[in-house]
């Protein structure tokens, strides 16, 4: 079962007028599977965020067509699209983006009251056992390693049921070891919930822990 589709997706920026336009993204044309693990790499400026800003419904193609659990978000209104991203979409970014005030549990819980829905105890309680962190529920961030305020950031992004979870460079402020880690208990976590996991990574190592790797290139996918 594919849970994303994306056909033809062109993301241009600038003014072709003036002849200075950029092509982020160029005729991208991808299949995910449901339940699979991708990582996407390419050299910076490639277009590898760009994509996965648009499978996230963070961006807009300027051209193509995406679905995402079965649903086509090209055309979605501002409004459908940010309840469709927060509903649908697990985020996890390099720099952790915790809210230094509030403890772990609220971080991980947030989204969800966000959204006025009735967190799922039972469900936000295997995640944090998945990911060792029921002994860090009342910390605040500045009291977590590097590596535990991950975790953290991995939980809220699972929290909600996301169809699927995009990781732009997850390890990227972590070191070696705390990296492998976090990359194993996401592995762990995606496949004990049924998650699909698409992961960025300039770390080719880190991208062989996947079912597939895609290569970008100047916009243009290369597997």
């Amino acid at each position: 079962m594919k849970i994303v589709e994306l056909k033809d997706i062109t993301k241009i920026y600038g003014n072709e007028k003036d002849g200075n336009i950029v092509r982020a993204v160029d005729g991208v044309t991808m299949d995910i599977e449901k339940g699979e693990i991708l990582s996407i790499i390419g050299s910076s400026g490639s277009g590898k965020s760009t994509l996965l800003n648009i499978m996230g419904a963070v961006d807009r193609p300027t051209s193509g067509t995406v679905i995402v659990d079965g649903e086509n978000i090209s055309d979605m209104k501002d409004e459908a699209l940010s309840i469709f991203r927060r509903r649908k979409i697990g985020f996890i970014f390099q720099s952790f983006h915790l809210i230094p005030v509030l403890s772990v549990e609220e971080n991980i819980k947030m989204p969800i009251l966000l959204d006025k829905k009735k967190p799922d105890n039972e469900y936000i309680d295997h995640i944090i056992e998945i990911l060792g962190l029921a002994d860090r529920l009342h910390h605040l961030p500045k009291q977590l390693s590097g590596g535990q305020q991950q975790r953290a950031a991995i939980a809220r992004a699972l929290a909600n049921h996301p169809s699927i979870v995009l990781a732009d460079e997850p390890t990227g402020s972590l070191d070696s070891r705390n990296g492998e880690e976090v990359i194993a208990l996401l592995k762990k976590s995606v496949s004990e919930l049924g998650q699909t996991l698409v992961l960025i990574t300039h770390n080719i190592d880190i991208a062989r822990e996947a079912d597939r790797i895609v290569e970008i290139k100047d916009g243009r996918l290369i597997e």
